[in-house]
């Protein structure tokens, strides 16, 4: 028989056992502080609660009570009205806010987190829930119903916006003809403004031109004035006041005549009827004394001379 001579192997089995438990305890202890961790050695208690699809629901979903975790589902089975009869493990140290009027939902934690079952504090005069007892289950919206509502509510939208890109694009519309016109108005922008550039120096060689005349005029007058004889204007102005006076004179005389002619003219009207029939009368006997006279054989006229030479009656008038 070969004794075994190699001193690392002394006590190999006993080394191997203290290994053993070591691990053993090791592992132990984790599945303690898991235990712990995860509330496994805790009580517990059971709820339940119905809903019309299982979608979103698996077992060991955790169950939250104000985002704090309580338990999970433990069991999913469908029943008789093919509606999905879900468990629920609770915890018993939570069920002291777990009452009557609690309620539980499918919710997501985040933007794009996980689902959970939350669990709503009850009030706290309403009676706790014993295990066995039911929940009550607020139907939330599934991604594919909230989808559908937003395309619902979108789907308007995008038919108006379609719409305005169809009216924008439209050849013959009024963006377009308006586009076109601000494009042909852009163009003759320049040509206006070369204009307008063109009018401005012109207008600004006739200001300096006027300018300039301005000026010479100002000094011609003002070399009027100086060559003016100040001694003759003022020898003429202090003979301006007798002048003006006599003229202030003149006019009242020719005032009052105009009144005299004026007065004399409305006495003499009423007379020039008289006046004229008279000279009328004064015609006739004229008339018949040369007719007289024609007639006489001093004179030797004919009859038929005198007839010829008479006046006639009413020829003053003429």
């Amino acid at each position: 028989m070969i004794t075994q001579q190699d001193p690392r192997f002394r006590n190999l089995e006993r080394k191997i056992g203290l290994f053993t438990l070591v691990a053993l305890f090791g592992v132990l202890l984790i599945v303690l502080l898991v235990g712990i961790q995860k509330d496994f050695f805790s009580a517990k208690y059971k709820l339940a609660f119905t809903v019309d699809r299982g979608t979103g629901f698996t077992k060991g979903m955790p169950v939250k009570l104000s985002g704090f975790r309580v338990g999970r589902i433990t069991d999913m089975t469908l029943n008789e009205q093919a509606m999905v009869d879900i468990t629920i493990e609770v915890a018993r140290k939570y069920s002291k806010w777990i009452r009557t009027d609690s309620t539980i939902k499918l919710v997501k934690e985040g933007l794009v987190g996980d689902n959970i079952v939350e669990i709503s504090v009850g009030s706290l005069d309403k009676e706790e829930l014993k295990a066995g007892d039911s929940v009550t289950y607020l139907k939330t919206k599934g991604l594919d119903e909230l989808a559908d509502e937003i395309a619902e509510k979108v789907k308007p939208v995008l038919i108006e916006v379609r719409d305005i890109i169809g009216y924008i694009n439209d050849p013959n519309g009024d963006l377009k003809k308006t586009i076109h016109n601000l494009e042909l108005l852009t163009r003759n922008l320049e040509s206006t403004r070369s204009k307008a550039d063109n009018l401005l120096v012109s207008s600004t060689r006739n200001i300096e031109t006027i300018g300039q005349q301005t000026t010479n005029l100002l000094e011609l007058t003002s070399r009027k004035i100086d060559s003016l004889d100040v001694a003759k204007l003022n020898t003429t102005l202090e003979k301006m006041p007798p002048l003006l006076d006599k003229t202030d004179a003149a006019m009242a005389n020719v005032i009052a005549l105009s009144a005299e002619t004026r007065k004399f003219a409305e006495q003499s009207f009423p007379l020039i009827p008289g006046v004229l029939s008279r000279t009328e009368e004064l015609l006739f006997s004229t008339d018949r004394l040369v007719n007289s006279l024609n007639n006489s054989w001093l004179l030797g006229g004919g009859s038929d001379r005198a007839d010829q030479r008479s006046l006639k009656a009413g020829d003053s008038h003429d």
